[in-house]
């Protein structure tokens, strides 16, 4: 075992990155017992990432052809505490805010949003300045025409509320759900027009696939049915890899390992804690990625980690009875040593 350690703290020193290295929380729900959310029917567009073709421009690039987007900065914290009716969130500028069950997360370049989607006709729709400004586009509002015109880079965007005619620089499309107002805000069609801003989607739902032990979709957010994702990529940004990310997470899981393991045994000198500790160990010595979400490699060790693919951030994911949570990683944290008694010591 001694040997084995040895020579992952030699590679891990080889490999970690300059940066340093963070942390958030989100919950597993294979090995931590997630809450459960309140059983909700997934719409069409939750389950099958296709959409009718008539919504869909002709063509639509990853990125616009004469534009290199910046990183954009990243910040998955979060706190999501659940009741038997509502979902409370602690989003990452420290505004809470409550929602019901149906509640889908919707989070941009690796940000949880101080917003929500709402789906009509099983398509899912989002605020409307939320969704544009977050993915660098403008928008003009024409109270007159009950009109919007959305403008990013050198695309444009006209649409009208309660038509399903729309134009992309001065060509005609159909989208199956218009632009509406709900609760005073207006709503557009979250995948259509994120696509023809340059970005990607995703639904996750948090699938595992219990014969590669690995997540089909990863859920950022805990606790509820599904998150929505939006991401902008561009293919100059430098990333990890993998292993570089797996050998983080190996790193500062015997670093933590030890200030655990002595501090427990001071704190509880006629116990013998063998059997745990080696379980422990086994399960840092086995760590792996077993998944993606967004930009952060999915890693599992003695618990599970986030690690931002841009940056070598590390995320810490947590959990309770009653909530989950995303914390960044911070050195001397002594809520760190709680993901150790929190999953192997409750007993």
């Amino acid at each position: 075992m001694k040997k084995t350690q040895a020579v992952a703290l030699a590679l891990a020193a080889v490999l970690l990155l300059p940066c340093s290295v963070n942390s958030a929380e989100v919950n597993d729900p294979t090995q931590i017992g997630e809450p459960s959310a309140a059983e909700t029917v997934l719409p069409d567009e939750l389950t099958d990432n296709t959409i009718p073709e008539e919504t869909m421009p002709a063509s639509v690039d990853i990125l616009p052809s004469n534009e290199s987007l910046k990183l954009p900065e990243a910040n998955p914290t979060y706190k999501i505490e659940l009741t038997s009716n509502s979902v409370k969130v602690t989003y990452p500028n420290h505004e809470t805010a409550s929602h019901d069950k149906k509640y889908i997360p919707l989070i941009v370049n690796g940000t949880l949003i101080d917003s929500e989607v709402i789906l009509v006709k099983d398509r899912t729709l989002a605020p409307l300045r939320v969704l544009t400004e977050s993915l660098g586009g403008t928008v003009d509002w024409f109270e007159s025409t009950r009109s919007i015109t959305i403008h990013k880079d050198n695309d444009v965007i006209n649409m009208k509320i309660g038509s399903k005619s729309v134009t992309i620089n001065g060509e005609q499309r159909t989208i199956d759900v218009p632009p509406d107002i709900y609760n005073n805000y207006t709503y557009l069609p979250l995948r259509f027009v994120a696509e023809t801003l340059g970005a990607r989607v995703s639904y996750n739902t948090g699938e595992y696939n219990p014969s590669t032990m690995s997540y089909k979709s990863y859920k950022l957010v805990q606790g509820v049915t599904a998150n929505a994702i939006i991401d902008q990529y561009d293919a100059s940004w430098s990333v990890i890899s993998d292993f570089q990310a797996q050998m983080n997470v190996i790193t500062l899981s015997y670093s933590l390992f030890d200030q655990f393991s002595k501090q427990n045994n001071a704190e509880h000198p006629d116990k013998d804690f063998t059997v745990k500790y080696n379980y422990i160990l086994h399960n840092i010595d086995n760590t792996r990625v077993v998944g993606t979400v967004s930009r952060y490699y999915v890693v599992e060790s003695f618990s599970l980690f986030l690690v931002d693919k841009y940056t070598g951030y590390v995320y810490t994911i947590g959990s309770d009875s009653t909530s989950n949570w995303v914390k960044r990683y911070a050195e001397g944290d002594p809520e760190n040593l709680k993901l150790f008694t929190n999953i192997y010591l409750m007993d």
